[in-house]
């Protein structure tokens, strides 16, 4: 046994769930079938839906914590690592599956650097196609090279990249500045030292926020692409529900940055969703019209009060 597959029986996984029964049954099936040592969580944001009965039925080894009321996926990130114990956290989307091998490379990256505190998997699509993971932190700058198409055009390179349309290299193991949240091994030490996730942020940004934070402490952030993690993306929710993306941006912004920075960040971020919009109007087809709900929703004053009326929630 490597001290990496000895460390799985001192890690959990902490699976957010909202109303998506069916996912999150084969994130905790594929976690216990991956790695049976690692303890699954999953903390059920209020859905009022069948999940107690699928993960009792088809995912046993899993225990279910239900919140009161739906706070967030970081306020359920939290709560599910607070009701467990052990030296690592793997938080987990519930649009994910983890394939073999997968928790123990994590684990080694981590145990190979101790100065590290956190280490993110090799995303790969449905059909096996990678989905780009690492990002920048997002600045003013940034958002504006994004909202305004700079950074697509340029293909997320030079100076005009973005803080998502940008251009890495996913082959090869080494450090970053920020990684997509949907699957995240951090080391519980690093987390309670920094007070977990920032509950302000509901939904998208509060995982570039915590691993920002973790960076001005003098922690490491891991890219490490022998763990592998399927991530459908936007599974439970979509794109009716784009809004909280924006709203997530803003307030990492006004955090980081400021005041004025996080306004000037919410006009380019208005400005280009409406370009965007206006766009989407006057072309004809379904995928016009998706875009057209999408951008209607980054628009909206009010994302998570529409995210709530909609009954659904989307994943990182």
């Amino acid at each position: 046994m490597t001290p990496a597959e000895s460390d799985v029986v001192n890690t959990a996984a902490v699976i957010v769930h909202y109303r998506t029964p069916e996912q999150t049954v084969v994130a905790a099936r594929a976690v216990a079938k991956s790695a049976p040592g690692v303890a699954v969580v999953v903390v059920d944001n209020s859905s009022g839906d069948a999940v107690a009965q699928r993960l009792a039925s088809e995912a046993p080894s899993a225990r279910l914590v239900v919140e009161a009321e739906n706070r967030g996926y970081g306020a359920g990130c939290n709560r599910g690592a607070r009701e467990t114990a052990g030296k690592y956290l793997l938080f987990l989307n519930s649009d994910t599956a983890v394939a073999p091998g997968a928790i123990a490379a994590l684990i080694a990256a981590l145990e190979a650097d101790p100065g590290a505190a956190a280490a993110g998997p090799r995303l790969v699509n449905a059909d096996g196609s990678l989905q780009p993971s690492i990002q920048r932190l997002p600045t003013p700058w940034r958002i504006f090279c994004e909202s305004s198409g700079l950074a697509a055009l340029v293909g997320g390179r030079g100076f005009l990249r973005g803080h998502t349309k940008t251009r890495e290299d996913h082959d090869r193991p080494h450090e970053v500045a920020a990684l997509k949240g949907a699957a995240l091994l951090v080391r519980r030490s690093a987390f309670e030292e920094v007070g977990g996730f920032d509950e302000s942020f509901f939904l998208y940004a509060e995982e570039t926020d915590l691993l920002a934070r973790l960076s001005d402490r003098g922690h490491r952030i891991l890219y490490e692409p022998r763990a592998e993690v399927a991530h459908l993306g936007g599974g439970s929710g979509g794109d009716a529900l784009y809004g909280h993306l924006h709203a997530g941006l803003r307030r990492y912004v006004e955090k980081h940055h400021g005041k004025a920075a996080g306004k000037l960040a919410a006009a380019m971020l208005a400005l280009g969703a409406a370009a965007r919009w206006l766009l989407a109007v006057v072309t004809p087809g379904e995928s016009a019209r998706r875009r057209r709900l999408r951008y209607r929703s980054a628009l909206s004053a009010s994302p998570k009060t529409e995210a709530l009326r909609a009954g659904s929630e989307p994943s990182q």
